[in-house]
């Protein structure tokens, strides 16, 4: 049976939207057939380990954003998460190590993804010493050194210990193919997102505008333009055996998405 998560941000808002109590809309994801949650580092509280718990949830990854570029003591800010991804038995954390300023210099963007890299290594050891995988996105930002496949492949060649997270709606951000991503980094693949882009607002939100002009919009898995049958198809060729982390950020109906989203995943997995 496939591993599903969801983000655990999209279940604070189904509590917000749906004004029920967080531990009911954890309750409700369990009994859709959830396994695990993607907790950000900026929504780790006290008492996560045990709101979990009673609903049957575990986590499978905790994205961090990290400013690696400028940061004078990145292990500093670094090495507290590694410690708190230990104690809550997650085995793995997204980075998203910074980004580049609007008004940066070619020069100043290229000291700050040298920056970026030399942090990555430095972590890689502690991390693996704590049973912890560090995966990097292609995420979806012009500012992000690691949102194309070129971008990406130097981030992973420079840091072997480095594992990727293969976020199925990003490369179309950057005008790139998802199929071609995964022929170039698919080996590397160790966590993926399941994200799906429509091309209107049915589901609601603001567009995020792509790299060349699209406009983008958030929709349940299986009901934009996102090949995410054929990308399932090839994880599963590969044998990939991971967590799918359902991802639909600013959707108007979060439950009713999410539901939308299981039930084309059963379908499909």
């Amino acid at each position: 049976m496939a591993k599903i998560a969801v983000f655990y941000d999209h279940l604070l808002e189904i509590a917000r939207q749906e004004r029920i109590p967080l531990a009911q809309a954890l309750q409700m994801a369990r009994q859709m057939g959830i396994d695990y949650v993607e907790v950000s580092s900026h929504c780790i509280s006290p008492g996560l380990g045990e709101e979990l718990a009673a609903a049957g949830l575990k986590i499978s990854c905790i994205p961090c954003f990290f400013d690696f570029g400028r940061d004078p003591d990145p292990l500093a800010s670094a090495l507290p998460v590694l410690e708190t991804a230990k104690s809550l038995g997650a085995d793995k954390l997204l980075l998203v190590p910074g980004f580049w300023g609007e008004e940066d210099s070619l020069a100043q963007q290229e000291q700050q993804t040298e920056n970026m890299l030399s942090a990555i290594q430095a972590l890689v050891g502690p991390a693996a010493k704590k049973g912890i995988t560090l995966t990097i996105e292609d995420y979806d930002s012009r500012l992000a050194p690691y949102a194309t496949i070129k971008g990406l492949r130097r981030f992973l060649a420079r840091c072997p210990g480095l594992a990727l997270t293969f976020d199925t709606g990003n490369f179309r951000y950057s005008g790139e193919d998802e199929k071609a991503a995964w022929a170039a980094l698919g080996d590397r693949v160790v966590h993926v997102h399941l994200k799906d882009r429509a091309l209107t607002p049915a589901y609601g939100s603001e567009p995020l505008a792509a790299a060349g002009g699209e406009r983008l919009f958030p929709c349940p898995v299986g009901q934009g333009a996102i090949p995410i049958w054929q990308l399932i198809e090839l994880l599963k060729e590969n044998e990939y055996f991971g967590v799918y982390t359902i991802e639909h950020y600013g959707v108007r109906n979060m439950l009713a998405c999410l539901r939308q989203s299981i039930d084309w995943l059963r379908q499909n997995l």
